[in-house]
């Protein structure tokens, strides 16, 4: 699923949204053992984006194919997962200014689920979530060589990859310990 194809559906349906968050905020949720129904995850999009649940059936089967396409990245056994950005015909403002809303989103959908609550965070999984929320933070430069700048552009996809990685960690380990303690989920 591509950053554009997610922009259009909110275009069509008349909501203001970050693609980039959405997916953030759904992997977020999937990782924290979230699963979702269309029904309910229409109302937990709805909630997430503050509108009518009606608003969100307006995103037609983009929102399904999102949620379907996040939770077959994230279990992957390919390390397929890549976080949904815009890709590079944007200027690197703009891509830097997804990736921190990308964070954004899957902090809020980890945050609110059941299994962080009732598990143990490794020192693994609190520095992940530690840089995810200082990247969330990002500072965006107004400088118009931006994009001449190859070493931007490499720190940019060096942080892609460190989210990826950040993102896979976090997904496993809390996985890991729900398998081995199941009684720690509510």
């Amino acid at each position: 699923m591509e950053y554009d194809e997610i922009s259009d559906a909110f275009i069509r349906a008349n909501l203001v949204g970050s693609p980039a968050e959405l997916h953030g905020y759904l992997t977020g949720a999937i990782s924290g053992g979230e699963v979702f129904s269309e029904d309910s995850l229409v109302i937990t999009i709805a909630s997430f984006l503050e509108v009518k649940s009606e608003r969100v059936e307006d995103l037609g089967d983009m929102l399904i194919d999102l949620y379907q396409f996040s939770v077959n990245q994230i279990r992957s056994s390919d390390f397929e997962f890549l976080p949904v950005l815009p890709d590079d015909d944007f200027s690197l403002s703009e891509r830097l200014a997804s990736l921190g809303e990308w964070c954004q989103g899957f902090l809020y959908g980890l945050g609110q689920s059941e299994l962080l609550s009732n598990t143990k965070i490794s020192g693994d999984i609190a520095e992940a979530l530690d840089d995810l929320a200082a990247i969330s933070h990002i500072q965006i430069s107004d400088d118009k060589d931006e994009d001449d700048n190859s070493d931007s552009e490499t720190n940019y996809t060096e942080l892609v990859e460190y989210i990826k990685i950040a993102v896979l960690t976090i997904f496993s380990e809390l996985h890991e310990n729900c398998a081995t303690n199941p009684e720690s989920v509510h």
